[in-house]
């Protein structure tokens, strides 16, 4: 490689902010970086009497309906994804302001979370890209949540970071996370989740009395099916909040896939967490090791989040992290997934 390339190693590296509270690890929390744009101190709570009313035509409503109806109302998914929560996303919209993930139970066939990412969703009573100063109008927005769960009885504690980038609330029968990106300061997306999916993520820090519910047991062959979904999700939404940035789509790198998988994987094995590495080297030897040519890289790493979205988010909210992501140099993407570990190889390459 000539010593005229240039390569960007970006190390920021994700924190984690465990609370170790009745044995369960709090959500993973960003670096301590905060952008110049930061929005106001947020309000604890407004007041609880509000009503948010719920149009039909709101994607709110697939909550809780069976596959059939789903088909009937959205068609045929693009592709269906597995989980290690005992549900499976339908994938629509892909590469589109339609993008939806509609997850539906394994067991039950009802839609149990919802995670919209499309601009053109309808969304009410909430607006993806709308101000956090209009949604806080219109919703109650507290640090302490409380909720039940098949008799068990649950107390989030969210963070600062947790309620400038995800705050939760109750909304009719169902939960709400709203997504936001601090440094623009807009809604980017919205989750919907059953009491079930909410206490079994457990995405906050929490205290509980009673019984959580058992995340199922998954196999060997069925993580790699896992790892492979979460690096297809976390491909497509990098691209589409890319697209909603003015940046360049990307295009998919199977080499760097691999050398991002490979890190991904040494980093659960071995039990650590950096882009560095005593066993394989730096992002320079791991991209070399794959037969990688490039004028410039960058790599994005995190541990623990639940799945593609949530790291997604976290990455977008970390100044560092947001860099590679959003940076236009950049023209091809490997995601590698191992286990809930992620990582994101970015490369211009030679010519």
């Amino acid at each position: 490689m000539r010593k005229t390339n240039s390569i960007i190693f970006v190390m920021a590296l994700i924190v984690f902010a465990a609370t170790f509270l009745l044995s369960l690890v709090s959500f993973p929390g960003v670096n301590s970086e905060t952008s110049s744009q930061s929005r106001e101190q947020l309000p604890n709570s407004l007041k609880s009497e509000q009503t948010l009313k719920i149009p039909s035509s709101s994607v709110y409503t697939l909550m809780g309906k069976k596959e059939p109806e789903i088909i009937r109302k959205l068609g045929k998914p693009e592709r269906i994804d597995p989980t290690n929560y005992g549900y499976q996303w339908y994938i629509y919209g892909v590469n589109t302001e339609n993008y939806l993930q509609v997850g539906i139970d394994l067991k039950t066939d009802r839609v149990t979370t919802l995670y919209v990412l499309g601009k053109n969703l309808k969304t009410a009573p909430f607006q993806i890209g709308e101000s956090s100063q209009k949604v806080y109008q219109k919703a109650p927005i507290s640090d302490e949540v409380a909720m039940t769960s098949a008799g068990s009885k649950i107390d989030f504690e969210l963070n600062e970071e947790d309620m400038m980038t995800r705050p939760l609330l109750k909304l009719g029968k169902y939960w709400i996370q709203l997504n936001f990106d601090r440094i623009s300061d807009k809604l980017v997306g919205i989750r919907y989740l059953n009491a079930s999916v909410l206490a079994m993520q457990h995405p906050y820090s929490m205290t509980y009395t009673g019984a959580l519910p058992n995340q199922p047991k998954v196999s060997a062959t069925a993580w790699n099916r896992i790892n492979k979904a979460n690096d297809q999700e976390i491909f497509d939404i990098s691209n589409l909040l890319r697209y909603r940035n003015n940046k360049r789509l990307l295009t998919w790198n199977t080499n760097a896939q691999e050398a991002a998988y490979k890190h991904s994987r040494e980093m659960k094995i071995k039990n650590y967490f950096s882009h560095g590495s005593k066993w394989s080297g730096n992002l320079q030897t791991r991209l070399q090791a794959e037969s990688i040519r490039f004028e410039m890289a960058g790599e994005n790493i995190a541990a623990q989040y639940p799945d593609a979205p949530a790291v997604c988010l976290g990455w977008l909210n970390s100044p560092d992290h947001r860099e590679n992501l959003l940076n236009n140099s950049f023209t091809s993407l490997g995601v590698g997934s191992y286990q809930l570990y992620y990582t994101q190889d970015f490369v211009l390459p030679m010519n």
